[in-house]
Formats: structure tokens, sequence, C-alpha cells
């Protein structure tokens, strides 16, 4: 009999029952809220001496919203290059000096190659001679005179000897240092008469002709920004900021830190950019033309994890706080916008939020 007292349907029963009673004990407790909220008017309105709480009141703003995230880059130059000499030698001259303007192809400094020079002049006169041999061997050829093998002997020596010659020519040209690309000579690192070799480098490049932003950027963001996406540049070094748009998005992302590359062209800045300054970088990520926002440091939060904020009810004369529950979304210079729970215009207590609860009867500051 126990067992079957304490069955499931009696259960059942009495959860229902409980919540029934406590469902008529709210509505009692409500209706003896608003009582006690009307008899307190009438006090207030009747008690001289009452003094009720100071707070000032704004209107929530309907007005654009934009958010952004911020990160760090680095600028690069189009062309950034240390320049090494390809032989090794004395160098016998310097032609450009550091600050110089220089085009791709330009010499910027040639090496003693006289000892190559040297054999380039033996080999010429070498082919020369081979070169009448194989001449007068073809006439003869050519005449039924003399065996094939004589004539393909001269023929390969002057072959032979004009592949040496083009070679040589080749390792000639290495003795001269040329610009790889146009840019400005940034630094000369040897001195004229000191000895050079390909593990040092002779120059270093710059060209300031393309200039951009190189950065990370986390993941998340993949799908909230594209190259139209617009961006915030401050040069703390220079005291800067201009607005501009992302030119490119890497397509690659890193999977040691989970981030892709965005480059920032620079062309249009106006200021003095060096390699590797460091750029502090805002990227809008959201923007809607109108929205409900809200100053951040007025909305508070409730033991249940409720977001919220005071507004103004007026009964009568008097001015009670009414607690209105909302959504909040991104927030950006202490600024929240209300996904929910607002439409704009309303009154809301400001100054004083702190120090009043729901039903309280206050006072407006005056202006």
């Amino acid at each position: 009999m126990f067992l079957f007292a304490c069955g499931p349907s009696n259960l059942d029963k009495n959860v229902e029952a409980l919540k029934d009673q406590k469902d008529s004990l709210k509505t009692i407790y409500d209706d003896l809220a608003q009582q006690i909220a009307k008899i307190d008017i009438q006090l207030a309105a009747l008690d001289t001496n009452l003094r009720l709480a100071l707070v000032t009141t704004s209107n929530v703003e309907v007005k654009p919203f934009k958010h952004y995230f911020d990160i760090q880059g680095f600028v690069e130059v189009g062309g950034e290059a240390l320049i090494y000499p390809e032989a090794q030698g004395r160098i016998i001259s310097i032609s450009k000096k550091e600050g110089s303007r220089v085009t791709k192809g330009d010499v910027i400094a040639q090496l003693d190659a006289r000892v190559l020079q040297s054999t380039i002049k033996e080999v010429e006169t070498n082919l020369k001679l081979v070169k009448e041999l194989y001449e007068k061997q073809e006439r003869l050829w050519k005449q039924n005179i003399g065996s094939e093998l004589q004539y393909l002997q001269a023929k390969t020596n002057k072959e032979a000897l004009e592949q040496k010659l083009r070679t040589l020519k080749e390792q000639l040209d290495m003795y001269t240092i040329k610009a790889p690309f146009t840019g400005v000579i940034d630094e000369i690192i040897p001195k004229n008469g000191e000895a050079a070799n390909p593990i040092m480098p002779i120059a270093r490049i710059i060209n300031n002709d393309e200039v951009y932003i190189k950065a990370d950027v986390s993941e998340d963001y993949i799908s909230k920004i594209n190259e139209e996406s617009l961006v915030k540049v401050y040069f703390s070094s220079l005291e800067k900021e201009f607005e501009t748009k992302i030119s490119r998005i890497g397509s690659y992302i890193k999977p040691e830190n989970r981030t892709f590359k965005i480059s920032i062209n620079l062309d249009d800045f106006d200021g003095p950019i060096k390699p590797n300054m460091l750029a502090d970088i805002k990227i809008q990520d959201f923007n809607k033309d109108t929205a409900v926002v809200l100053p951040s440091r007025i909305i508070q939060q409730d033991r249940q994890g409720n977001e919220y904020i005071y507004l103004i009810r007026k009964e009568g004369s008097a001015n009670l706080v009414q607690k209105a529950i909302i959504k909040t979304g991104l927030s950006y210079k202490n600024e929240t916008i209300i996904i929910d729970g607002l439409i704009g215009e309303e009154e809301y207590i400001d100054k004083g939020a702190r120090s009043v609860q729901d039903g309280d009867q206050i006072e407006l500051a005056k202006e």
C-alpha cells in the first residue's frame, strides 16, 4: 500500500497541485505589490519630508553603429634585397652612393677580373686561329679534298672554343654587381678595395614605389571581412592615422597560429614610411546604419543573468522606475548595440541607476 500510494500518478498530482498553489500565490503577490506601489505614491504625495532618489535621464538613441577589432602589422616594401656578388674578388670601384636611386640593371660595383679578362683574350686569339683552320678545311671538304675526320675535328675545335668563350664572358659579367630591380640604395656595406665574396652582401636596395602593411588575422574573422572592408591605420611613431581598405586577403591559414595574411596598400599615405614600421590597425567587421545604441556603462545584470536598464514610467505626477530586460550585441568605444527589448527614444535612468530599484519613485534632476 505504501508503494502504491507513492506511485508516479500520485507524485504527478502533487507536483501539479504545488504549481497551482505557486501560481495563485504569485498572483496575490503581484496584486499586493501593485497596491503597495499605489500606497507609496499616495504617501509620497502626502509626506512633505520624503526624500526621493535624484537621478538624471537620457533618451535611447537610434543611430549608425560600427564595430572594429584591433591587430598590429608591419610595413613592407615591394622590393627589399641584400645584393651578394656572384664571384670572388677585390672591389675596384663602387658606382653608387647610399641614397642613390637606381634602375634595374644599373652597375653598383665592379670586382677585379683581370685574370679572367686575360683568359678571355687568350681564348679569343686561339678561336681566331681555329676559325681560319676550320674555314680552310670546310672549303677543302666541299672540293672533296681531305678526309671527313679532319673536317669534323676542325668544326669541333671551333665550336668548343666558341662555347668556352661564351662561358668565360658569362663569368666576367658576374664580376659586375648590378641592381636587380628599381629602387634606392639604402646601404653600401664594404669599402672600395676590400675583398668581396658570395657569402658577404655588397649593398641593400629598397623599392619604395610599392609600400604596404602585412598583418596576421585570426581565422575567426574570415567570414566577417573582405577586400572592401574599411580599416583605420595608426602609426604611433608618426602620430598619424588614415583610413583605407584591405587590398588583399591571403588564401592560406597558418596551422601553427590559425591566422591568415592581409595586405593594406599605403600608396595614398602621406608620410615618411620605412620598412618594418609598426602599425596599429582597426578593421571594421560590423556596420549597421540604423541601430538602437546605449552607453555600455548603464547596462546592468541581475542574479538570473539577465541584462537590463531602468526606464522612467510616468504615473500621474510621479516618476517611477521600470526595469527593462534587454538583449545586447557588440560593444565598441563604450557603446553597445541593443538587439531586443528597446525600440528607441525611451527615456532611461543615466546617473543614479545603481541606487534605485524597480518600482521606486524618483526625482528627476533639472538640467
